[in-house]
């Protein structure tokens, strides 16, 4: 059987998405289900001889076991820590972040004082002031520990990463012990990285610098983040596998170039993947990579071609012995992508390809996006609701100086120290790192009514249609007919686009913005209450900017009065207290004792300083901020006064 990595690790992938979306208790019943189909294809002859069958059951069964043995020994246990508050000794294992609220680090626990729990476990931990200790240097302290989520698609990444609860730090001290393993100095790496990008280029590009090399975007501006979120190049800012072929395939031929053997060319190289992977952050889509690169180098070392689809599934079957990697959005979006260029250009190749070279280079670009496109909008939908259409064009313009950018970057963190050299580095890297911002900036300012909300659940429908009609035409033809397959796409997406604009036409919105903003508004009027700082602002442009409402009012936001009415110049701006009006026909609000009601299609939300709450939903308003993540929640409210919820 050709390709079994590829069945093994696509079939554990698809089911842990499954198991880590359903409720945990029907986690049993889906491992009996398993269990009895594995048997059943190992008893009957002839489907034992399709020996596709049992080896994709087998694989079901197999993350089925990964899955609940993981819960029982990992999560469940660490559960039972919710609201207990204890002494623990512990060691920041990781680069933190501050944020208005204080500071969050990522620790690993050596020893906690209660009965029964877990010891060495990885947290997310919450402090007031900064903690005075080094990495890995071990740590003494009260902490109060609490348990945020029950799913690991809630949580944010945080399951992927092991983190099952957080904790709050009461008070610390430092111990005496100060041994320092491997990544110790990995991280001293990424803090080295950070400081010459931060002395060599400005505010912006340094943050841009840091985010397109390791991975870390903290110190990426909101405006370049939503630019590039909204012209889909969030990629770019993102280490991906093609970071990481990128920079590993350099060094490769460049060493092959200078007449080094294949040996130590192929075993720096792999030294250059590991260190990389550390780098960046270990992330799953950085692994992935780091597989596969892997795997194709020793594959060229023994003159023997790597199978792609293999590769990939065998890097996925990895990945995927972590039963929560599957909810990091990166992970799969970087898997799904690799299947596009891989599995679905191809077919495209060979029917449309030009032999005009300029012609090729166009095509490549532009039917590589087109490619992706497909296989990643199931992940699209699931994890963020919105898709650019304009990537298809922006991609071939900053692919292309992404990739030189991260060279030169690179290059300028080797040789900083080198008179002359680095300057010349210094300067093409604030170049290249200044196109994209100012690329990026243009097509989100021109094209951003083409970032397109797709997480109607009528677009879910017509993925899984996409997704039915592919695997029939697998089972009776052998293979996808990518023709039926395009057409019967835009065909679906074109229907679909047309009714969520109807949709939006009758339906009412109420955003909570990731720093406890509020936008209420529908095609008429918008409500904004307390928008007090630039995210806000990027946020109105990008999510509606580009409405022509007939009024808008704001409430305690007079701090971002310059950039509302930069956007909506007849903005009327209004206090609490003067919080009394209708904005049309179906909305309207109130302010009365500290709590701001507003009322919607017959149903009312009650916003306080802390939480927006609606017909029994509830959510923090600063829920983002307490976690350091990014993103929003919009609660839809339909004309005859259902309610549905959407993230991101």
């Amino acid at each position: 059987m050709k390709r079994v990595f590829a069945f093994i690790g696509f079939s554990m992938a698809i089911t842990l998405i499954v198991l880590n979306t359903v409720a945990y208790s029907f986690a049993k019943y889906i491992l009996i289900a398993a269990a009895l189909a594995f048997a059943v294809s190992m008893l009957v002859k002839k489907l034992r001889q399709e020996k596709v069958v049992p080896v994709t059951l087998g694989a079901v069964l197999f993350s089925c076991l990964v899955f609940i043995i993981c819960m029982q020994s990992s999560v469940l246990p660490q559960k039972t820590l919710d609201g207990e508050t204890a002494t623990a000794v512990f060691e920041i294992v990781d680069v933190e972040t501050e944020d208005e609220d204080g500071w969050l680090y990522t620790v690993k626990t050596k020893f906690i004082d209660v009965s029964g729990s877990p010891q060495d476990i990885k947290l997310k931990l919450r402090s007031k002031t900064k903690i005075n200790a080094d990495y890995y240097e071990e740590i003494s302290g009260v902490l109060a520990f609490y348990s945020y989520t029950d799913s690991a698609f809630d949580s944010y990444g945080d399951y992927g990463n092991n983190v099952f609860v957080r904790a709050s730090l009461i008070g610390y001290e430092p111990t005496e012990d100060n041994s320092k393993p491997l990544n110790y100095y990995i991280l001293q790496i990424r803090l080295k990285i950070k400081d010459i990008l931060t002395e060599n280029l400005d505010e912006e590009k340094a943050g841009l610098a840091l985010s397109i090399l390791t991975g870390d975007r903290r110190m990426l501006s909101d405006r370049i983040n939503e630019s590039f979120t909204t012209c889909g190049l969030s990629h770019l800012v993102a280490v991906s596998g093609m970071n990481m072929s990128v920079i590993c395939f350099c060094i490769y031929y460049l060493l092959r170039l200078i007449k080094i053997g294949r040996l130590p060319s192929t075993a720096v190289t792999l030294l250059a993947v590991f260190l990389y992977s550390g780098v960046s952050g270990y992330s799953k889509s950085v692994l992935r990579s780091a597989i596969m690169i892997s795997v194709m180098l020793i594959a060229r070392l023994i003159n023997n071609k790597a199978d792609t689809m293999n590769s990939l599934g065998f890097s996925v079957f990895l990945i995927c012995l972590n039963p929560f990697s599957v909810t990091d959005p990166s992970a799969v979006l970087t898997v799904t992508a690799v299947i596009g260029l891989s599995v679905v250009k191809p077919e495209y190749d060979k029917w449309l390809r030009p032999k005009n070279s300029v012609l090729k280079y166009l095509y490549d670009g532009l039917f590589a996006g087109i490619s992706v496109m497909i296989t990643t909008i199931p992940a699209i939908w699931l994890f963020f609701g919105k898709v650019s259409l304009i990537s298809l064009f922006a991609n071939i313009l900053c692919v292309p100086v992404m990739e030189a950018a991260l060279v030169f970057i690179l290059l300028l963190c080797l040789f900083s120290g080198v008179p002359f050299f680095a300057d010349a580095l210094c300067f093409f890297s604030s170049f290249f790192t200044g196109a994209l911002i100012e690329i990026a900036a243009f097509f989100a300012e021109r094209f951003k009514f083409l970032y397109v909300n797709i997480s109607d659940s009528l677009f879910g429908v017509a993925i899984s249609g996409i997704l039915l009609l592919a695997a029939v035409s697998l089972l009776i033809n052998r293979k996808i007919s990518m023709k039926l397959i395009s057409l019967f796409t835009a065909i679906a997406f074109m229907v679909c686009a047309a009714f969520s604009f109807y949709d939006y036409t009758r339906n009412a919105y109420l955003t909570v913005l990731s720093s406890g903003g509020i936008m209420v508004y529908d095609r008429d009027a918008a409500l904004l209450i307390d928008f007090d700082d630039n995210s806000d602002c990027y946020a109105l442009e990008n999510t509606v900017g580009s409405s022509g409402f007939e009024k808008v009012t704001a409430v305690n936001s007079s701090g971002c009065r310059k950039a509302i009415t930069g956007v909506f110049p007849d903005a009327e701006f209004i206090s609490y207290d003067d919080a009394t009006t209708d904005l049309c026909a179906h909305i309207g609000m109130d302010y009365v004792g500290g709590v701001l009601s507003v009322s919607i299609h017959n149903n009312v939300f009650k916003i306080d300083g802390d939480y927006v709450t609606i017909n029994g939903y509830k959510t923090y308003r600063n829920i983002y901020d307490r976690f350091s993540e990014k993103d929003n929640v919009t609660f839809i409210i339909t004309s005859d006064a259902q309610m549905q919820i959407r993230k991101g």
